[in-house]
């Protein structure tokens, strides 16, 4: 047997991993599934490969995912004192208990399953006026004119936004997402979308409607936010919920136009969609890893004891992939998979609060598109599609098609 070359220390970050990931997976897995990745500008992070290593980790109390606690381990390793700007400082994903425990309680109560259900008429007017834009074209790139702008425009209506503000939630999406945010125009669309939201917030404390921000800000005493938490939230939603869930939308549009038995099967049984989502979801793990965890102490995954203050990276395409729980086929698309226990949206207290929605977005955009474009087919060879290279989310750059 030919002995395979040794993979790079900085494996998960080289662009051939970028555009095809899971066969380097499949090899980190059987041999080291809990590894060290190695960073450009010094320092190294684990890597946990396997799903039930993942599934444990993700449940640990030992991996921190306090914003504070990884910001005390980046200024200890670059000599520097950083603190973590509010914005990002008092949301759940960014918070551990007690804290965590309050902000978990308001948000699961506000952001319900049902509330989610009550945009759906919503949801798919944005979808048909997105759609109706391209109907004169001979083709269009879906990730441009339909992923991308199609979350963004239902967060910012269910958070009580109006219409005369999407323009600009379309702007700041689309510059957090294309700038380091390091750079100084970064910190510029934080202001200037911090000002708008605490504006928003102010006026839904004086006029509350039928939307997220009004239900948190007026929710009863033992489960209200504060402005701050409240903002917080707001940004986690245009950030992590937009980039999440038109990462899914652009994937599953990918995958079914390269799977057409299962697109006819889904088309024509329409009350199916939804029940599908979870296997499209895992099949096309729009999280590439999720968020960054830091030990607390000396913890043992998987045989390999991870010191204290190390960062640990959990590789949700990876655990996806996994074959153990999927031991059928878990590189191909099979709608028929029992409901598969997937890790794209999390695990334990963190899991996300806004997966019901995404997948909602995600159901509507796709059967949207294909009931009205069923000739669509990709403009390109797939192998040609680029992936955009990023530590959490798995974004296509475009997904150019004709009909």
């Amino acid at each position: 047997m030919t002995q395979q070359p040794k993979l790079s220390k900085y494996w998960m970050l080289t662009d051939d991993f970028t555009q095809n990931p899971y066969p380097v997976l499949e090899r980190v897995r059987e041999e080291q599934p809990v590894s060290k990745l190695h960073m450009p500008g010094g320092g190294h992070a684990w890597v946990v490969t396997r799903h039930e290593d993942a599934k444990a980790a993700l449940s640990d109390p030992r991996l921190s995912r306090d914003i504070h606690t990884h910001y005390k381990l980046i200024s200890k390793l670059t000599g520097t004192t950083l603190t973590p700007p509010p914005e990002h400082a008092n949301h759940l994903a960014n918070l551990e208990p007690p804290r965590h425990t309050p902000l978990r309680k308001a948000i699961s109560s506000a952001f319900t399953p049902r509330r989610a259900d009550a945009l759906r008429p919503s949801i798919e007017a944005v979808a048909d006026e997105l759609l109706d834009k391209l109907a004169g074209k001979a083709g269009a790139d879906l990730i441009a004119e339909y992923a991308d702008p199609l979350p963004v425009i239902v967060i910012a209506t269910l958070m009580g936004v109006p219409a005369t503000a999407w323009p600009d939630f379309l702007r700041w999406s689309t510059e957090l997402r294309a700038t380091d945010p390091t750079d100084p125009a970064a910190d510029r669309t934080v202001k200037e979308l911090s000002a708008y939201m605490a504006a928003l917030i102010a006026e839904k404390e004086r006029e509350p409607g039928d939307d997220l921000i009004s239900a948190l800000i007026h929710a009863d005493p033992d489960r209200r936010l504060t402005n701050t938490e409240i903002l917080s939230t707001s940004f986690a939603l245009m950030t992590g919920g937009n980039d999440t869930t038109a990462s899914l939308i652009g994937g599953v549009l990918r995958t079914l136009l390269t799977h057409p038995e299962e697109r006819a099967e889904l088309l024509a049984a329409p009350g199916r969609w939804m029940a599908e989502m979870d296997e499209l979801v895992r099949y096309v793990s729009p999280i590439s890893n999720t968020l960054q965890r830091v030990t607390l102490e000396p913890v043992e995954i998987g045989g390999v004891t991870i010191p204290a203050d190390e960062i640990v990276i959990i590789s949700a395409m990876s655990t996806n992939r996994d074959r153990c729980p999927f031991s059928e086929r878990p590189d191909e698309l099979d709608l028929k998979r029992p409901k598969p226990a997937h890790l794209s949206f999390g695990h334990g207290i963190h899991y996300c609060s806004g997966a019901h929605l995404a997948k909602l977005m995600t159901e509507v955009a796709a059967r949207r598109f294909f009931e009205r474009f069923p000739d669509a087919r990709p403009a390109v060879d797939p192998s040609a599609l680029r992936y955009v290279q990023s530590m959490v989310v798995r974004p296509l750059e475009s997904l150019p098609v004709v009909w």
